[in-house]
């Protein structure tokens, strides 16, 4: 919830966020961080595991939709993300971390 809250606040008018958690638990602190910030109107918590969900964005958002990426996920999941990332969903320029 930290995380998104301050990336949500530096976002431009319009600007949108997804944020991916595992756990049900920590998507609801999520969820109610962002909505003591006031930046809940701003961000989707998506609740479930990043090989599911990564492939969803196309279909919400349309092609080359990712303009920022940051990865605080655990495990070894990094290069498998990113390449289905690279699959027509990041835009030109995205900034990866």
């Amino acid at each position: 919830g930290y995380s998104s809250t301050r990336m949500s606040s530096k976002l431009p008018p319009g600007g949108r966020l997804v944020t991916i958690e595992v756990d049900c638990y920590h998507a609801a602190i999520a969820r109610s961080v962002l909505e003591l910030s006031g930046m809940s109107p701003r961000v989707e918590v998506w609740i479930g595991h990043s090989e599911n969900l990564i492939p969803r964005l196309m279909s919400r958002f349309g092609p080359n939709c990712v303009h920022a990426i940051f990865f605080d996920q655990k495990g070894t999941r990094y290069h498998d993300d990113l390449d289905m990332l690279e699959d027509g969903l990041l835009a030109e320029g995205a900034f990866v971390c």
